[in-house]
């Protein structure tokens, strides 16, 4: 034992030294044939701000530079290199699609400490750019991926409610599927379907929200697309599947009942809704236990500060009035079923909504929309599995649901932030993980992926592409990827 040791020592000191020399194993170098069955030649990416690479509520360059397209190419490239053209934004901060307004322009959102102080960052955001016309052949863009789009779109050739779709697509009277199958594809990346509910989700499912796309409208553009390139091209078909809204940040980052009041704010939020609760009392002595309403009651503090159901207004609760004759406001507290979102920002907690000042309905979801938006999203994957059941030849499906859930599940926390589940996940020794800091795969706007997240996508759909097609496509570390990053 002792004399191996020392060979193996003499073999290190020998490696370090300029004059000794040492020839190490060449790893196999990737080849074409590692592409297996499918044809990279003309790839063409078809998708939403996920695939696009739009992160921190922007499209922006590092963005679009490390979206799960380029990734996914950059890997394909090793072995066999073809052209891949995107309609660059050429912004550093991006067009902020959530923020931006017709009176000021906001790009991507940053961490930021104030001072060196602080211990924890906030969310700023920075200055943005208009969107820009791309003035190149479009023809030639491999990258066909629009922020914004939906299923719904395939069959229209209005562009005028997304001013993302002449980036990339020709106004000449075609509708999307028609110019997707133009481009002769002989191997498609798609991901579509997140857009058709999200937009209605982040709004709280409000009449001001975007409305669902009807399983029947998602089953005719998406079925159609497909069904038009298999009959029209000799191409490989990849899909991706669609995330649980509540696997994204922007619905488990603030758990129902983490708000905390002191002893001051206790007090007054108690007497805020003293005369409510007597109004309540005396209405539902007169009616009947499904139309009775519900008190709001907080919780005494003890030792420490307890945690708060967040106080929401309910326009589907029962008309009811004062004995004036006044109405009676709609006012309830949330529950375990429910969510509230990420647009109630600490400022606004600390202003008394959610206590005193009670959120409107666009900063939750109720049970009854949660099982809404729940079944629908349902019924599109099953569209799409059942599209490749059709094709299984030409057509492999990239579980991204699964894959996010389980990273996910590690960003999610009780009132307290202690993690509920508990679990670790690491990707070569480093953590990945689903809260908003530095591993995080999702980026500021708690919605889209960052870079290292985008990463992390990428390698699901290599690791489908590498099953159904005998590929041996080599996956991305994505510890190469940053996660979020701060700045003073």
């Amino acid at each position: 034992m002792k004399k191996n040791k020392k060979y193996l020592w003499r073999i290190f000191v020998c490696l370090i030294l300029s004059s000794c020399s040492y020839d190490f194993p060449v790893s196999e170098q990737a080849a074409k044939q590692d592409l297996g069955e499918i044809n990279t030649d003309k790839i063409v990416v078809v998708g939403d701000d996920f695939l696009a690479g739009l992160m921190d509520g922007a499209l922006y360059n590092s963005g679009q530079e490390n979206s799960v397209a380029s990734i996914i190419h950059t890997q394909l490239s090793l072995l066999n290199d073809v052209p891949f053209l995107q309609a660059k934004i050429n912004s550093e901060n991006g067009f902020n699609i959530y923020a931006s307004n017709e009176s000021e322009i906001f790009g991507k959102w940053i961490y930021k400490f104030k001072n060196k102080t602080n211990e924890n960052p906030q969310l700023f955001l920075t200055v943005g750019d208009e969107v820009e016309d791309y003035n190149a052949d479009k023809n030639l863009l491999n990258d066909i991926t629009v922020p914004n789009l939906s299923v719904n779109d395939l069959l229209s050739a209005d562009f005028s409610q997304n001013y993302f779709l002449s980036r990339v697509f020709q106004d000449d009277n075609f509708n999307l599927t028609d110019q997707i199958v133009q481009k002769s594809p002989s191997f498609v990346i798609c991901w579509l379907g997140m857009n058709d509910f999200l937009n209605f989700a982040i709004n709280g499912a409000t009449e001001a929200a975007a409305e669902l796309t009807s399983v029947e409208n998602f089953q005719e553009n998406f079925q159609g697309l497909i069904d038009f390139l298999i009959q029209k091209t000799d191409s490989k078909i990849v899909l991706g599947n669609l995330i649980s809204f509540q696997d994204l940040p922007y619905f488990y980052i603030r758990p129902y009942n983490s708000l905390f009041l002191d002893g001051k704010e206790l007090s007054n939020s108690v007497a805020r809704y003293a005369k409510f609760n007597k109004a309540v009392a005396e209405y539902n002595r007169s009616v009947a236990q499904e139309l009775q309403r519900p008190f709001i009651d907080f919780l005494d503090n003890g030792y420490n500060l307890h945690p708060q159901s967040f106080v929401v207004i309910d326009n589907s609760l029962p008309d009811a009035t004062y004995q004036d004759g006044n109405k009676l406001e709609k006012y309830r507290k949330l529950t375990p079923d429910e969510l509230i979102l990420f647009n109630v920002s600490g400022k606004m907690v600390e202003a008394g909504f959610g206590s005193t000042i009670p959120l409107e309905e666009k900063y939750y979801l109720s049970g009854q929309e949660i099982e809404t938006i729940k079944n629908i999203v349902d019924a599109y994957n099953t569209i799409i599995f059942n599209s490749v059941n059709n094709q299984p030849d030409r057509i492999a499906i990239v579980d991204i649901r699964s894959g996010v859930s389980l990273v996910a599940a590690t960003g999610k926390t009780d009132a307290f932030g202690d993690p509920i589940d508990g679990h670790i996940i690491y990707f070569d020794g480093v953590p990945v993980e689903g809260s908003l800091g530095l591993n995080s795969i999702f980026s500021l706007d708690g919605l889209h992926f960052n870079q290292r997240g985008n990463a992390f996508v990428a390698n699901l759909f290599i690791d489908a592409i590498n099953q159904n097609f005998e590929a041996n496509i080599p996956k991305v570390d994505i510890n190469d990827y940053i996660g979020n990053n701060y700045s003073y």
